[in-house]
């Protein structure tokens, strides 16, 4: 079946290994391949190694991509493969050939014999077509009939409008006309416990900052007081909400939201019960400032990636005191330059309760063989090396594939407490390290979001389960570009 073989190779070009996904291209034998789905991958890989390059190479690789979309084209009337086809010869410095392609997209749309596509896909296609021929426009009124088509198809809307960005760009003309139409954001959010009775000021102040930001989803935890005042406030929005907490759900619960007063633990309850989705991990049973550090960066990184793949924008919301101090996620958040939005409260109250316990967040790198001299013997036979944060795990991982390219790593992002060992029999870098596949890193998910904010060059792809005695282990998978 070449489907799977495609589908495994489309998932690799998704996260960027460009590389990597036309050698498992090659591998597969299907570079001289004449199905219509095989040259079509074949067209969008040329394509992506193309605007990875420079002068002469680039004109060679784009004509390349052309040809492939051209040749997909020619064995059955799809619209698909003939405007990238299209849109190629403009990038490749060959407006008259776009336009005649253009045309011949038109034409064929215009006379219903073609294989079949979405409403949305027909009319962004038809979009891109008027675009290429200079018809602004035909081409705004196409664009936004495939918005209304399919509106919350942001993942399509985003692959859309960068390939009209491609266009715009090199027709010297403005992108501003595209913002409008950009999905919208994605938002982190978090805040301070300590909300006085009344809770009339960070409503509305809230209520003003969502309106402002018109997220489409937001992420974060739900801590008694303004996390669960956001949620709440987003929910009457329509906006998606996805939660991640830094410990189980019943110690969440108990330790952020029951001490804090009964009426918490209804308005929690019932945001739990309405969320799109909710991570709460079991390997984390207490309660710390490092776990809600985790979480936090965990929640981040999945609203970057969010806005990644809707070629959006992240921002973070928060909710606090003049006098707070910005935590260790949100200095990483703001390293990286990116936007925040901060409610200062007037009335504020101090949170009751003692102190957390002490702990720390680790990053555990296994194998199955040791791989570097700085590695240490696990006591179940396998080998371990820990770090003090999972960005420079990830370049040692890295490192020490590209020397040993046929073997695999596991790696965990731990929060431990005091004495606790590294290597004990739950850690799950050593239980996932025999499972990884060669040439790549196994990370647990969400775990390997937070990547998206430590360390932003490196994507995991989810990659299904992985069977341990802890049970089905989600994970992503990260393989190190070639060459």
């Amino acid at each position: 079946m070449i489907l799977p073989i495609l589908a495994q190779i489309r998932r690799v070009a998704r996260s960027g290994d460009t590389v990597r996904a036309w050698t498992m291209f090659g591998a597969a034998g299907l570079l001289q391949s004449r199905d219509a789905d095989a040259l079509t991958l074949k067209g969008r890989l040329l394509k992506d190694q193309a605007l990875r390059s420079e002068s002469a190479e680039r004109s060679a690789l784009l004509d390349e991509a052309q040809q492939a979309y051209l040749q997909a084209a020619s064995g059955c009337r799809a619209t698909y493969p003939l405007i990238n086809a299209a849109t190629l010869a403009l990038l490749n410095d060959q407006p008259a050939d776009a336009a005649e392609l253009a045309r011949q997209v038109l034409a064929l749309l215009d006379s219903g014999d073609h294989v079949q596509e979405t409403r949305y896909w027909l009319a962004a296609t038809a979009a891109e077509a008027h675009l290429l021929l200079g018809n602004e426009a035909a081409s705004q009124t196409a664009l936004m009939q495939a918005m209304t088509a399919a509106p919350n198809a942001w993942e399509d809307h985003a692959a859309t409008l960068r390939q009209f960005h491609e266009i715009l760009t090199w027709q010297g003309r403005s992108t501003a006309i595209l913002d409008p139409l950009r999905p919208p954001p994605s938002l982190y959010f978090s805040g301070i416990i300590g909300l006085p009775e009344n809770e009339r000021e960070a409503r509305e102040k809230i209520e003003t900052a969502l309106d402002q930001i018109a997220p489409g989803a937001a992420f974060g935890a739900l801590a008694a007081g303004a996390d669960i005042l956001i949620a709440e406030c987003a929910l009457a929005r329509g906006i998606q909400l996805h939660i991640v907490l830094p410990t189980t759900l019943d110690v969440f619960r108990q330790t952020s939201v029951g001490q804090f007063g009964d009426r918490w633990f209804t308005r929690f309850d019932r945001l739990i019960e309405m969320a799109d989705s909710l991570e709460a991990p079991d390997a984390i049973p207490t309660l710390s400032n490092a776990a809600i550090d985790k979480g936090s960066e965990i929640a981040m990184g999945l609203a970057l990636r969010r806005a990644e793949a809707f070629a959006t924008q992240a921002i973070a919301l928060h909710v606090g005191r003049a006098s707070d101090l910005p935590a260790f996620a949100y200095r990483l958040w703001q390293s990286r330059t990116l936007p925040v939005h901060s409610i200062i409260l007037e009335q504020s109250i101090p949170p009751p309760g003692d102190a957390l316990p002490i702990a720390a967040n680790k990053a555990v790198l296994a194998s199955t063989t040791r791989l570097a001299p700085t590695m240490w013997e696990s006591a179940n036979g396998l080998h371990f090396q820990a770090f003090d944060d999972v960005a420079t795990a990830m370049l040692q991982a890295s490192l020490i594939l590209r020397d040993w390219p046929d073997h695999g790593l596991a790696l965990e992002y731990q929060t431990v407490m005091p004495n606790d060992p590294l290597d004990g029999e739950e850690c799950l870098a050593l239980l996932l390290a025999p499972a990884a596949p060669a040439g790549s890193i196994c990370m647990p998910w969400p775990q390997a979001a937070a990547m998206a904010l430590q360390g932003p060059g490196y994507r995991f792809e989810i990659a299904g389960e992985v069977m341990t005695r802890q049970g089905d282990c989600p994970v992503g998978h990260y393989y190190p570009p070639s060459g």
